[in-house]
């Protein structure tokens, strides 16, 4: 039975068939999706939260803590002499806060520094940032004390790093600190009087709570890479940026010399040449698909190093030189339906066969390069093998290359390391669902069913 509209009527059976399928679909898909927001939660976290037993899929709410100080009791003291007193003691109540506190969410912490009633020093920072300070900066390897934490001017260079603001007339930041107090005012009071013994007097503290902070642990995870790497010039310049160079680069050179070296042999293949030799070029690129990576592996890393294309840009880049059958198959089969009397026509002309691959044959190709593209790009972006095998310099590292170190460094913290997971799954995530569309249409033009 049809509608007004000129739609036929499901029945009943079919409404329910047809809800079913969509609930089962979109049971499958989040289920498919369960690793990636697993990995996302877990880039939230604090790094001892990952392995808690049952796992949470939910990352805690992160938590600020401001910590006053005050300095009015040390009577007559010069300025740069109350600026290193206050820089000792923001280290010290930074670093003793992070280790005395590792699983209460604290993914920052404030300093306030008060004289005569005046906030007079002021410092923050975040959690990820006395981490990477702690695991391979300035306290590389040291335990949380006093006397290691000041020795020598370890903590003027930490200062340095973290940030701080110092007006003896005056800061327009106030601490505003709760008439109750809070939970973590007894054991700091014990810890700055007793363990660490600060020179300014604890006044008190405040926790709150900002769950941007977690986002903002993707700041410093950009930034790994120029802590673990500090001795390359590059890294320690350009960090994770300089992986995404070597990746995009390695990609884009992919794209261009695939779309040109394959629509070319084929234009030859479709064109040009006859039938039968044609077929047979074709199988020469197909039966080279066959031939599995491992069984030339060795032997193409041999010649690569004779040649000079070792650890350079020329060994990620050639490879790419050669077409990959697959892509001459699409061209060649989607220039066999080009109709002939295009190039009859432009033939009559006075077209050159330049002309003709230019003019006509890649202005219609425009749905078999959406798919080349696609395809490219996904594939070299995951790809890792061959670019560990022939970069051995660290500025030459792909982006997958620099993760598998990056986990291979046993001080390297497991949230760090799903946190830039996470920022090379978007990419390709994003890519898929914006040209999703332009795929299928690319899939429908090849000819390839699936």
């Amino acid at each position: 039975m049809f509608r007004k509209s000129g739609r036929l009527k499901l029945s009943a059976s079919d409404r329910t068939l047809k809800m079913t399928a969509y609930i089962f679909t979109a049971l499958f898909a989040l289920l498919l999706m369960y690793p990636f927001f697993y990995t996302v939660s877990n880039s939230a976290k604090d790094n001892v939260k990952i392995y808690d037993v049952p796992p949470k899929v939910m990352p805690e709410a992160a938590r600020s803590l401001s910590i006053v100080l005050d300095y009015s009791g040390l009577g007559t003291v010069g300025e740069e002499q109350l600026l290193d007193k206050m820089k000792r003691d923001n280290i010290l109540a930074m670093f003793s806060t992070l280790s005395e506190y590792p699983r209460d969410s604290l993914f920052e912490i404030k300093t306030y520094g008060v004289r005569d009633g005046k906030t007079v020093f002021y410092s923050r920072a975040h959690k990820m940032k006395l981490e990477l300070q702690r695991d391979f900066g300035v306290y590389q390897g040291s335990a949380v004390k006093k006397e290691v934490l000041l020795y020598g001017d370890r903590y003027v260079k930490a200062n340095e790093a973290i940030g701080y603001e110092f007006d003896p007339a005056g800061l327009s930041r106030n601490p505003d600190l709760p008439k109750s107090g809070s939970k973590y005012d007894s054991r700091l009071l014990s810890m700055f009087a007793d363990t660490y013994k600060t020179e300014g007097a604890y006044v008190g503290s405040d926790v709150t709570t900002k769950n941007a902070l977690l986002l903002e642990s993707y700041r410093y995870y950009f930034q790994l890479p120029s802590y673990v790497y500090a001795n390359n010039h590059i890294i320690a310049r350009y960090s994770f940026m300089a992986f995404w160079f070597n990746t995009l680069l390695v990609i884009g050179w992919a794209i261009l010399t695939q779309a040109v070296l394959c629509s070319l042999t084929a234009f030859v293949i479709s064109r040009l040449i006859g039938r039968k030799a044609g077929n047979a070029v074709l199988l020469y690129f197909l039966g080279a698909m066959m031939i599995p990576f491992a069984s030339i592996m060795l032997p193409q890393l041999v010649m690569y190093k004779e040649m000079g294309f070792y650890n350079n840009y020329a060994a990620l880049l050639l490879p790419f030189l050669y077409p990959f059958g697959f892509f001459v198959y699409l061209f060649k089969g989607f220039f066999d339906r080009i109709p002939g009397d295009y190039f009859e026509a432009a033939r009559m002309d006075g077209a050159s066969n330049l002309y003709l691959y230019a003019k006509i044959c890649m202005p219609l190709s425009k749905p078999i390069l959406s798919l080349i593209v696609l395809q490219t790009f996904i594939g070299n972006w995951n790809d890792f093998f061959w670019a560990w095998m022939v970069t051995e310099k660290q500025n030459l590292w792909t982006l997958n290359v620099a993760l598998y170190n990056l986990s291979s460094n046993g001080s390297t913290k497991q949230n760090f390391i799903m946190g830039l997971s996470v920022i090379m799954i978007i990419p390709v995530i994003l890519l898929t669902a914006f040209s999703s569309k332009q795929l299928k249409q690319s899939f429908a033009a090849s000819g390839v069913k699936g």
